[in-house]
C-alpha cells in the first residue's frame, strides 16, 4: 500500500531521530517485530506527511487539526476504514509514548481516529474461482524466470492462505515439495506448518530449477529473488508483482485477499474450524468470525441448495 502515498519526502528532519527513540522503547517493551514495523511505518508516514502538507516541523507542534486532516487525506486515497483504524492505533500509541517522555499534552486526547468497521458489516471480497484461474494460467504461460517464480508465489498464497510476510520471508530449507510442507513464520514470531497442493508443489518445483540456474541463488537462502536486482525479494517487493499480475488482467488484486479467499474455500468445503485455525495461525475466534465473514451468504445459499429444506412437501 506504501505505493499509494505519493511523492512524499524521505528527508523528515527533525522527526526522525524520535522514531527511532520510539522503535528502541518497543524493542525494550518486547513487542514483536511486525508490531515495531506497523507502529514506526505508521509514525514515519505522519512526519512525512506534516513535512509535505504543513508547517509543522517537530511532534509537539502536531495538534488535533494536523490528526483530522492526516486521516481525511487516508480516506481521500481510498483506504479502507479498518487499516485507517490500524494506523490510528499506531500513532496513538507513538503519541502517548511521547507525551510521556516529553511531559507534553498528548494530541490524541479528546481526538477519535476511525473506529474499525463491525464484523460482517461490510462484505468483503474474494477472488472468484474464476478469476484465480485466469490470474495463474496468465503467469503459467511463460517458461522463463519471472513467470515461473509469479506462478510459484500465486499458487503458494491461493493453496496455503499464508501472510504476506509469512510467503516472502521464506527460505529454501522451510519448503519442502515433495511433502507438500513449508514452515511459516507467523506474528511474534510464532511458527507453523502448513499444507499446500499439487500443483503448488509442480510451480514450485518449476521455480527451483530456474532459481538454480540465477546467479544470485549461490548467495542468498531466500526462497524469492529479484529479476533485475538479484537480491531477496521484500513484501513491498512481492505486493507489487501479486497487484502487477492482476492489474494486467483488470483485476484489483494484493496478497491478503489470497487469505481470505482460503479461508473462504475451506469452510464452503465443510474444513473444521479448529483444523482452519490451525493453518491459519490463529489463536483466537475472533479471527475465524472475522474471516469467516467473507462470502458467508454464497455459502448459506449453497448449503440450502444441499438440502431439502420442505422434506419432498
Amino acid at each position: 500500500m506504501a505505493s499509494r502515498r505519493g511523492d512524499l519526502p524521505t528527508d523528515i528532519g527533525a522527526f526522525g531521530p524520535w522514531i527511532g527513540s520510539f522503535e528502541l522503547s518497543l524493542q525494550i517493551a518486547e513487542r514483536s517485530p511486525k508490531t515495531i514495523e506497523i507502529y514506526t511505518d505508521a509514525a514515519r508516514w505522519l512526519a512525512q506527511w506534516l513535512t509535505k502538507t504543513t508547517k509543522v516541523r517537530s511532534w509537539g507542534d502536531v495538534s488535533r487539526d494536523e490528526l483530522r486532516l492526516f486521516f481525511l487525506y487516508m480516506q481521500e486515497i481510498e483506504y479502507a476504514r479498518g487499516y485507517r483504524n490500524n494506523i490510528g492505533r499506531a500513532l496513538q500509541a507513538f503519541f502517548k509514548w511521547y507525551a510521556a517522555e516529553e511531559e507534553v499534552p498528548d494530541p490524541f486526547d479528546k481526538f477519535k481516529a476511525p473506529p474499525p468497521e463491525k464484523l460482517g458489516a461490510k462484505r468483503k471480497p474474494i477472488i472468484e474461482t474464476e478469476q484465480m484461474a485466469v490470474l495463474i494460467k496468465d503467469a503459467e504461460r511463460g517458461k522463463g524466470f519471472e513467470d515461473r517464480r509469479d506462478a510459484a508465489l500465486l499458487r503458494l498464497f491461493a493453496a496455503t492462505g499464508c501472510r504476506l510476510a509469512e510467503i516472502t520471508g521464506l527460505e529454501l530449507d522451510d519448503v519442502n515439495v515433495a511433502k507438500r510442507t513449508a514452515l511459516v513464520t507467523g506474528k511474534g514470531g510464532k511458527q507453523r506448518v502448513v499444507k499446500f497442493d499439487v500443483k503448488a508443489a509442480l510451480a514450485l518445483d518449476r521455480y527451483l530449477r530456474k532459481r538454480a540456474e540465477h546467479k544470485a541463488s549461490r548467495f542468498t537462502n531466500a526462497l524469492w529473488i529479484g529479476v533485475r536486482r538479484s537480491v531477496p525479494m521484500t513484501p513491498s517487493g512481492v505486493r507489487q508483482i501479486v497487484r502487477r499480475r492482476g492489474a494486467r488482467l483488470g483485476m484489483k488484486i494484493h496478497p491478503h485477499l489470497f487469505r481470505h479467499t482460503f479461508t473462504h474455500n475451506c469452510l464452503d468445503a465443510g474444513m473444521e474450524e479448529g483444523d482452519l485455525m490451525e493453518l491459519n495461525g490463529w489463536e483466537s475466534r475472533q479471527m475465524l468470525l472475522l474471516y469467516g465473514s467473507v462470502a458467508k451468504g454464497a455459502r448459506a445459499q449453497r448449503a440450502y441448495d444441499r438440502i431439502d429444506v420442505m422434506r419432498g412437501v
